[in-house]
């Protein structure tokens, strides 16, 4: 089950694992946010780290409406306790776990400094 805590500025934070291309799981914290639809954005010194192949551009409407690309990886990841394949986006800032990852889930938080969270599988995969 993923864990993580509520950070002092307000933010879910869970650890995830993205598998390299050697198959060895490497941490990550990862903000969940839940008006962005994809799975996962990570940095692209993470991604050349992570040895991800590379899956084209895609095109994703921001918060604001505005339109942008993104560089699109194959990832694969420990979700559950199981692998799972995702679509990695690269992106600067703090990795971000969006919805299509979160779907089947129920994430409960303590919503303070310092809370705890907790994603549980309530539907197989996203």
């Amino acid at each position: 089950m993923p864990r993580g805590h509520v950070s002092a500025d307000r933010r879910i934070l869970i650890s995830v694992d993205v598998l390299d291309r050697d198959g060895r799981p490497r941490e990550f914290e990862a903000a969940l946010d839940t008006g962005f639809t994809g799975f996962l954005t990570l940095p692209a010194a993470d991604i050349q780290l992570l040895g991800l192949t590379y899956d084209g551009v895609r095109t994703f409407a921001l918060a604001n409406g505005e339109l942008q690309d993104f560089q699109a990886y194959d990832g694969l990841m420990r979700w559950h306790g199981h692998p799972t394949e995702a679509l990695v986006l690269e992106a600067e800032g703090m990795p971000l776990i969006g919805m299509s990852l979160a779907w089947g889930s129920r994430v409960t938080f303590d919503a303070l400094a310092g809370g705890a969270v907790e994603i549980e599988e309530i539907a197989s995969g996203p």
